[in-house]
Order: C-alpha cells, then structure tokens, then sequence
C-alpha cells in the first residue's frame, strides 16, 4: 500500500502542482460546468483529489447513465487513479502522462490528470479528436493531435 501511495504523490509531483497552488482556486462545480460546455457529447464528469476522494460526480442533465449511479461513483472513485498511477509508472522512460481514452461499445472515457485533480469524463461514442483538441486547447492540456 505504501508503494501506492508513494507512486501517487509522484505522479501528482511530476505533474507539477501544489496544493496551494493557485491555479487551484477555480472550483469543482466551475470546471464540471466548464467541460459540460465544451462539447454536447460530454455525457458525464467526475473529478477526484490526489488522495482519490470523489470530489464531483456529475451526469448531464438530460442524459441517462448506462449504469447505477452507486456504481459510478464507486467505479470513478477507485478505476481512474488505479489507471493512473499504474501507467505513470512509465513516466520517468517515457514523460508525463497527458490523458487515457478508453472506447467501448456505447460509450467512450477520457481520463487525465489537471491542477492536482484526475478528471473523467464519459462521451457519447464518436471520434475523439476533437474532444481531445477542445480540451487541450480549453484546459492548457498537452495533447499530441
């Protein structure tokens, strides 16, 4: 468990971002709002601290969720940072991890770390290259496109 925790405060270290810093002012409610405006196909966010507490767990107002809403708060609430921490294990080789897409079926997961918080987001299925140049050019996120 210690490596686990000593992995995450690495991965936020590298990342570049204090507690205090004061990028950081802007609140969780802000930013949900912020990403919901980026795109329609934005069917959920959910925002986490570097200690994996759920700190917003949002679904767009007029979208129905594929699952219960217990088990998407306990899903974000513990997958998102596992993924993480586990892939940033390459950041010394390789650089700083800028997101994650994952693509089912019915749904596609955007998952990135920003201003010491992991963010994830899930989108109507469909190309996420625009997704990912809105949020690069939005949240100052450095993605290759």
């Amino acid at each position: 468990m210690l490596s686990l925790i000593a992995r995450r405060k690495h991965f936020f270290n590298v990342h570049g971002v204090e507690a205090n810093d004061s990028r950081l002012s802007r609140p969780q409610t802000r930013l949900v709002d912020e990403l919901f405006a980026l795109d329609s196909r934005i069917r959920y966010v959910a925002l986490l601290d570097r200690n994996s507490k759920l700190l917003e767990s949002r679904m767009r107002s007029n979208v129905m969720s594929l699952t219960p809403e217990t088990y998407d708060r306990k899903f974000m609430a513990s997958v998102p940072p596992m993924i993480l921490d586990t892939l940033s294990q390459l950041e010394n080789q390789c650089g700083p991890l800028t997101h994650i897409s994952i693509q089912y079926k019915k749904v596609d997961l955007v998952i990135f770390p920003h201003n010491n918080q992991i963010v994830a987001i899930s989108l109507e299925p469909g190309p996420l290259e625009p997704i990912l140049r809105k949020l690069r050019d939005s949240l100052n996120i450095h993605i290759h496109l």
